[in-house]
């Protein structure tokens, strides 16, 4: 009797345990544990009874035993869970807590985060489309395990994830673990299982993208960008590469038309789809307006006038190769001919020509018989009785502006008497008070969008030939 409350004694204090060591399962994990050490004796709490603090005297036992009631003789340690604290040793889900951040501008992506067992079996996948820094939880399904299993996370479409002290960089090397384990005791002393980690999502950042042209870099005034797993650009600065110059905003249909020759797309703004040659094709990610740009989805927009796209991931920075559209080199080269069996000349070494029936201002680069396409976009023209002058003529002056009492237009190229190709009509504060081209609406000036009479003030010299045909 006296061996068997001894034993009683040992394993109420919790020394015994069927051969292992003591609540081995209730090792709170550090960042060096691994699944031996969470299982193992080494790291075991100690109760507030050992087995040397047991006296060498049974007898004494004995007569204690004798003293109190049988039914009283029971020893708690409130610091470590038990069966008589009403708690389940299992676990069947683990939540991980991310703080997401960001450290350069933001490549939007698809995470997705993969929770295995320990054999490398998928038990649960969860994805999150990350567009801004934000805090989130992902809640994993996982087989009722017992505390102290450990699970494994895989993640991707991040750039790295810090976790405990150390910086991990997506894809891993290896697999994180995730650790199961008892609380802390709280105020009561109560434990309870813990099924949770706490990371930093770093979000994917852009890498540099390089567009080139038949082997000519594209100088871009903003960068092109991911999207997701699409690839974004400013359209004007891509459609330029491509050989393609007019592309025109219409801001009463909140559109930009891009056009070459008889080949006409419109772009919709805010939209996934584009209009050309009487169908709609859509494009993955909507026109937006960054940095004052349209950025238009830059493979279907450059497959639809016919050109190729290559993509080269470097890792560090990634190359786009594109190829001139065949659409737009077929009107350069109907351009080049027209102008070069005019006959015309110039004093300089650039040419204009005003084609009035297609609302067209076009600029050449050479000399007469030998004029190279330059660039060409849309204009408006004079309205009816106020028609825009026809005629060979030559840019004779220039002047900053010519103000008015609403608005003002410049600069101001004349090429002769009043006439004159300048801006559309501007507020005071540089803001369009009427941006319309394309339409017979002025006194019989040629009028330009900014970015065009901007460029044609900074590159076209006095003494250029002005050419104005109807046709």
């Amino acid at each position: 009797m006296k061996v068997k409350r001894v034993i009683a004694a040992m394993i109420a204090a919790g020394v015994l345990a069927s051969g292992s060591a003591v609540f081995a399962d209730e090792v709170s994990p550090s960042p060096s544990h691994d699944a031996e050490y969470i299982t193992s004796g080494e790291y075991a709490d100690y109760t507030e009874l050992s087995a040397t603090s047991l006296p060498d005297d049974t007898d004494s036992i004995a007569a204690q035993d004798e003293s109190e009631p049988e039914a009283e003789a029971v020893v708690t340690n409130p610091s470590v869970p038990g069966e008589h604290e009403g708690y389940e040793q299992i676990v069947s889900g683990y939540d991980i807590y991310f703080d997401c951040v960001l450290d350069a501008w933001p490549r939007k992506d698809y995470a997705v985060f993969n929770i295995y067992t320990e054999d490398g079996t998928l038990v649960d996948s969860h994805t999150k489309y990350l567009s801004e820094p934000e805090n989130f939880v992902i809640n994993f399904s996982v087989p009722e395990s017992p505390v102290g299993t450990v699970f494994y996370l895989e993640a991707s479409g991040l750039d790295s994830i810090d976790y405990y002290s150390d910086n991990y960089t997506v894809p891993f090397e290896n697999k994180l673990p995730l650790y199961t384990y008892w609380s802390d005791p709280d105020e009561y002393g109560t434990r309870v299982p813990e099924a949770s980690a706490y990371m930093t999502a770093h979000m994917r950042t852009q890498c540099p993208i390089n567009i080139y042209a038949d082997g000519q870099k594209a100088e871009l005034s903003s960068p092109a960008i991911f999207e997701g797993s699409s690839i974004i650009a400013p359209l004007s600065e891509i459609a330029e590469a491509i050989g393609i110059t007019d592309c025109t905003f219409f801001p009463q249909y909140n559109s930009v038309r891009v056009e070459t020759g008889d080949h006409i797309m419109y772009v919709n703004i805010g939209a996934t789809y584009y209009s050309m040659y009487d169908q709609t094709m859509y494009f993955n990610v909507p026109v937006t307006n960054i940095n004052s740009l349209t950025y238009v989805e830059v493979r279907p927009f450059v497959e639809a006038f016919g050109s190729t796209l290559t993509y080269t991931d470097n890792s560090d920075y990634c190359d786009i190769n594109l190829t001139k559209s065949p659409k737009a080199l077929e009107s350069i080269a109907a351009l080049e001919a027209r102008m070069n069996e005019s006959g015309i000349g110039s004093k300089t070494d650039y040419l204009i020509w005003v084609n009035k029936d297609k609302y067209r201002l076009s600029v050449f680069l050479g000399s007469c018989g030998n004029w190279k396409w330059v660039k060409d976009f849309t204009v408006g023209i004079g309205a009816p009785g106020s028609e825009t002058v026809t005629g060979v003529f030559e840019y004779s002056d220039y002047t900053n502006m010519w103000p008015y009492a609403s608005y003002y237009v410049g600069p101001v190229m004349v090429f002769h008497g009043n006439y004159a190709i300048h801006s559309t009509l501007l507020r005071y504060d540089g803001t369009p008070y009427n941006n319309n081209v394309g339409v017979k609406l002025s006194l019989g000036c040629v009028r330009c969008q900014a970015k065009y009479i901007n460029w044609l003030a900074d590159y076209i010299p006095k003494g250029t030939r002005v050419y104005v045909t109807e046709k």
